[in-house]
């Protein structure tokens, strides 16, 4: 399989996680107790990069609603005054759907929706262009997902008793492309450090390094609970390693994440949290 197919497969996975990454449950604690701002900072030489100011790359700001849902995310190059705006994502709540308005420096202005069942769980998302997703549920678990115009389909989703995800694969036609497996400690989670799907392509689908599907009240199925701490992706037709991700945790007194960081083969990335 050519270089520019396997980076297709990897930018459907980046729809994917568009959906799986654009949303807290319903709030049962304060606003303020969130998370309102995440750091992408600066802590080593990888690839001769230049430290910028205060060492930070990207700011992500959050906004929340009374009821503790996602009002907007903005998304700066540093935390100075003169800082360049990335991405702003703000949100239209109805009954059975949310309306996503995005804005990127590199592509302007996009709008989709998601929408979603009487248990808030996603069901599709679909953009002008026709493009969709459709996801289905067993047990309220992910047990598939559908890509239109694609064709490609994700399956054989593998879960703990823990509602961790183990493993799942990606399928084009009747064949399987990629298998991935997924390691835990037993350690607890907050729901927006959920990195299931993360990976290095699609690192920005997580604004600030967080799963946001929880931020708009709705979820996909249960939830992952226990800390992931590695991620191996293979490429099936040739039976080989694709990439290993390994997930490092710092907490505060108060037990609440402050630091993350995700190492893999050519990079590393280190994301501060303040709440």
């Amino acid at each position: 399989m050519n270089y520019n197919f396997k980076h297709f497969i990897f930018w459907c996975t980046a729809i994917l996680l568009f959906v799986v990454g654009c949303t807290k449950t319903a709030a049962t604690k304060k606003v303020n107790h969130f998370i309102k701002q995440s750091n992408h900072v600066y802590e080593d030489n990888v690839n001769g990069r230049v430290p910028p100011p205060n060492n930070v790359i990207e700011s992500t700001n959050f906004y929340y609603n009374e009821n503790g849902t996602l009002q907007k995310a903005t998304v700066y190059s540093d935390t100075t005054s003169s800082a360049h705006l990335i991405k702003e994502v703000d949100f239209i709540y109805a009954f059975d759907k949310v309306i996503v308005n995005s804005y990127l420096d590199t592509v302007g202005n996009v709008s989709y929706t998601i929408t979603f069942n009487d248990k808030k769980q996603v069901t599709s998302v679909y953009l002008p262009d026709s493009s969709a997703l459709y996801i289905s549920y067993f047990n309220d678990r992910i047990s598939a997902v559908r890509s239109l115009p694609t064709g490609l389909e994700y399956l054989g989703f593998i879960y703990d008793e823990n509602d961790n995800l183990l493993q799942y694969s990606a399928k084009l036609d009747s064949s399987i492309l990629w298998r991935f497996f997924l390691d835990y400690d037993d350690q607890l989670i907050e729901k927006e450090f959920d990195s299931r799907f993360l990976t290095k392509e699609i690192k920005f689908i997580y604004i600030g390094g967080l799963d946001l599907i929880n931020k708009m009240g709705l979820n996909y199925g249960k939830s992952t609970r226990n800390r992931l701490i590695k991620r191996t992706e293979v490429f099936t037709p040739i039976g080989k390693i694709h990439e290993i991700y390994n997930y490092g945790y710092t907490q505060d007194a108060k037990g609440r994440t402050i630091k993350r960081n995700i190492l893999f083969s050519s990079d590393s990335l280190y994301y501060q949290f303040k709440y």
